[in-house]
């Protein structure tokens, strides 16, 4: 386990998946994924970047080696730059363009964490000021009066939509993780305000959530998409943390629970249900492992630790071995199923790497792990 986590470590700051560059437009930016098969790297994706400083922010935490603060400024700077280029938090950005004219609300809300771990790491306020200025834009029309968010803001159209082109343009169970920068603004000014938007935002989980514990993908939907369902626990794990409302652990352990029958033996688990994809990817499941872990922690008991090492050795089966140093230890998309059985795809993940490496320290400091450490969640 800790041979994988240092292949995976030095995977994600020497493979080339973030630019290190003396152009401002590029220096910190860090890919989508890496093809294995066609030897690219994908477009440069603001909200991974987010999760790479938060990823950064961990390491240091963990190591207090001086190179990951750097690592984490330089792309902390390079998201106030696509900011102030394009007007906000744009989806993706190839051939020096944006991959779309809009902005996402939850690539937003994971950009504002990021740039509060970002001040805590060197206490420079100007990434606090700028985290809160994406809260702000977040809450100057996103947020309905019932707690949902609407997904993206248009650039051509000024104002924040949804729409039925594609699943993450609808108003989904996902954006409960949205409140969590509104949590770690609280717990840093001790603002009501955004305490109450945070639990807005956390209490639309009953619109979501079925009686069985699973999330609809959206309103009403028949459709369950595990990776999105994740991110719904995380902000209520989040919630719990501040609050201490035994309700939204509660939810939690249902959903983890319903998630444990759909498990087979090899510690393999779907990304959806309800509809005819059949995928099994690394990011849900290494979500998975850290839910399970923090639930096991703030309960002081050991309910998921035997479910938790069949997920992790599945987990471990989708890092790389290569001789290409752009790939060598990373973790492959997901595995599809086609007639000749299930494949892994060409793709080596950046943020499914990411929270890979934070499962697997995490599993392996299982007995003596610390429900506080939710802190470094990302």
């Amino acid at each position: 386990m800790k041979e994988s986590h240092n292949k995976l470590k030095n995977w994600l700051t020497n493979s080339g998946i973030v630019e290190s560059s003396n152009d401002p437009s590029l220096n910190g930016a860090v890919h989508s994924f890496y093809d294995l098969k066609n030897n690219v790297f994908g477009f440069l994706y603001p909200e991974i970047t987010g999760y790479f400083i938060e990823t950064m922010h961990f390491l240091y935490d963990v190591e207090k080696h001086e190179k990951y603060k750097l690592l984490a400024e330089a792309s902390a700077d390079w998201l106030m730059l696509i900011y102030k280029k394009y007007g906000g938090i744009v989806m993706g950005i190839e051939n020096n363009a944006p991959t779309q004219n809009l902005s996402f609300s939850f690539d937003t809300g994971i950009c504002s964490s990021a740039m509060f771990k970002c001040y805590e790491l060197t206490n420079n306020k100007k990434y606090l000021d700028f985290g809160v200025s994406l809260l702000n834009w977040i809450n100057s029309g996103s947020i309905e009066n019932n707690g949902t968010i609407l997904p993206f803001f248009d650039h051509n159209r000024k104002t924040f939509l949804e729409n039925n082109d594609v699943w993450y343009k609808k108003k989904g169970c996902l954006n409960i993780k949205t409140a969590i920068p509104f949590f770690r603004y609280y717990k840093i000014s001790n603002s009501i305000e955004f305490l109450e938007l945070a639990k807005k935002i956390c209490d639309s989980y009953l619109l979501f959530q079925r009686n069985n514990g699973s999330f609809s993908m959206y309103i009403d939907s028949s459709v369950t998409n595990l990776h999105t369902q994740c991110y719904a626990l995380e902000g209520l794990f989040f919630a719990y943390y501040i609050t201490k409302e035994q309700r939204y652990l509660e939810a939690c352990e249902k959903s983890l629970d319903w998630c444990v029958n759909h498990i087979k033996n090899d510690g393999s688990i779907r990304i959806w249900f309800g509809n005819r994809h059949k995928s099994k990817a690394s990011y849900p499941i290494a979500q998975l492992i850290r839910l399970m872990i923090l639930f096991d922690s703030c309960n002081d008991n050991s309910k998921y630790r035997e479910i938790t090492t069949k997920l992790m050795n599945f987990l471990i089966s989708f890092q790389i071995e290569n001789p290409n140093l752009h790939a060598n230890g990373g973790f492959t998309e997901e595995i599809t199923k086609s007639i000749f059985g299930w494949k892994k795809n060409s793709r080596i993940n950046s943020w499914g790497s990411m929270f890979s490496l934070q499962a697997i320290n995490w599993f392996e400091n299982y007995e003596k792990f610390n429900f506080e450490s939710i802190h470094y969640l990302y």
